[in-house]
């Protein structure tokens, strides 16, 4: 875990590379996960009564390190003029979790992870999951921070789908929702499809085994990133 304190010149105060961990979480499908692993991240404090936070939701091929320090992805940092001290979302006001979705590729349970029956990456066996699954997962985070209500749920492009799942999900549980360059309707299937296609034309695929074939790396810098 990393803190960058706050300074005289108003600069962000974060806490970095947190990871919540949950056991037996269970998926919509009615699978369980034996365990359940979340990376996050926050920005400013939180309030005596609990209720000033805000939730920060990633795009689909991005993570939550939306805000603060630029890195392995393009998406990196690029919230920096909107979350901060007297920004559109003000730390100095909102306690800012930035959390990492189920099942992507940056810290929280998704296919690279051991699966606990075999000692290896899930890869091909991991669960399928919803976007239920997604923000229910988001949830028991604030559960274990002892936050049970949210001012807002803000997200860019796949950020946004999950901003609108909590509203259907959880309605009561946050003041409003700012879905960013997102709609509630997607013609995704087709573009999965190609995605799909194009992984599995990779030589090290291994049907879907990659990790211990060498691993996709060739292929995926090809889909790039987004805010």
């Amino acid at each position: 875990m990393t803190t960058n304190p706050a300074t005289a010149s108003g600069e962000l105060r974060g806490v970095f590379d947190q990871v919540f961990t949950a056991q037996d979480f269970a998926l919509e499908s009615g699978r369980i996960l034996p365990e359940l692993r979340i990376a996050y991240e926050t920005y400013g404090r939180l309030a005596p009564g609990r209720r000033n936070a805000v939730l920060l939701t990633h795009g689909y091929t991005s993570n939550h390190h939306m805000v603060g320090r630029g890195g392995s992805t393009l998406a990196e940092g690029l919230w920096n003029s909107l979350v901060g001290p007297g920004k559109a979302v003000d730390t100095d006001r909102y306690f800012v979790v930035s959390s990492n979705m189920l099942g992507s590729s940056y810290g929280s349970t998704g296919p690279a992870h051991a699966n606990p029956e075999t000692g290896r990456p899930y890869g091909p066996d991991f669960p399928d999951i919803s976007l239920v699954d997604i923000v229910t997962a988001q949830r028991a985070l604030f559960q274990h921070l002892g936050i049970s209500h949210l001012v807002a749920v803000i997200g860019p492009s796949y950020g946004g789908v999950q901003a609108f799942q909590w509203a259907v999900t959880f309605p009561g549980f946050m003041d409003g929702i700012v879905p960013v360059t997102a709609g509630i309707k997607s013609n995704g299937g087709a573009g999965l499809a190609a995605l799909i296609a194009e992984l599995e034309a990779d030589p090290h695929w291994n049907n879907g085994r990659y990790y211990d074939n060498g691993g996709v790396l060739d292929t995926l810098p090809a889909f790039g990133s987004e805010p």
